[in-house]
């Protein structure tokens, strides 16, 4: 190991705590940090844990606690309202600048990692991604008196519904889905649309 550039990518990443995303912290009222959300998840994944079977469980929270890392240089991006153009050409070439600071075996692991996140190439990496899309919703039903991003930012159920369903094919995973999706429905988390003239 080399202590040096484990050192310099250490404090390279102490900047993920400080990468906002769009939801807001609980009762704050200030963005989250890509860092929180990181931590959420994998705490998510670890209570699910004996709900997988025939999954690499290692590579799973390694997966979810690397997947946003390279917003560090690329930004978080709303799906609903940012700009998602070329974002994930974006990430990979954060990803690759950031994961080139560790040893060169090191860096063939993150980056092999990150990719397969990317590429949806594995069980692992459908599962952190289906559990990601779970987190907003989550944020946005405990922030909802104050603080709903979906309110701020005009979101309405129905592109909550069209975005997320594609994520969640049975299991698990689902069932939180359609469990979260309603409650923050009935909390009235979503934007309401429009009346038309």
């Amino acid at each position: 190991m080399k202590i040096k550039s484990t050192i310099d990518f250490l404090k390279e990443i102490e900047k993920f705590k400080t990468c906002e995303r769009v939801c807001q912290t609980t009762n704050i009222g200030r963005a989250e940090s890509d860092a929180e959300h990181s931590w959420h998840l994998a705490i998510f994944l670890i209570l699910l844990e004996n709900e997988f079977e025939n999954i690499d469980f290692a590579k799973l929270l390694k997966i979810a606690l690397i997947h946003d890392l390279p917003e560090i240089y690329a930004g978080d991006t709303n799906p609903y309202r940012g700009d998602t153009t070329n974002k994930e050409e974006k990430e990979k070439k954060a990803a690759q600048k950031l994961f080139s600071i560790l040893p060169d075996s090191t860096t063939k692991s993150l980056s092999s990692l990150f990719d397969e996140y990317i590429n949806q190439e594995s069980l692992e990496s459908q599962i952190v991604k289906s559990a990601d899309k779970l987190m907003p919703l989550i944020q946005n039903i405990c922030t909802n008196a104050h603080h709903s991003s979906y309110r701020k930012l005009n979101v309405e159920y129905q592109e909550v519904l069209e975005y997320m369903g594609k994520y969640f094919s049975g299991g698990v995973l689902e069932k939180f889905y359609r469990t979260l999706l309603s409650e923050a429905h009935d909390d009235g988390v979503f934007s309401e649309p429009e009346a038309k003239a």
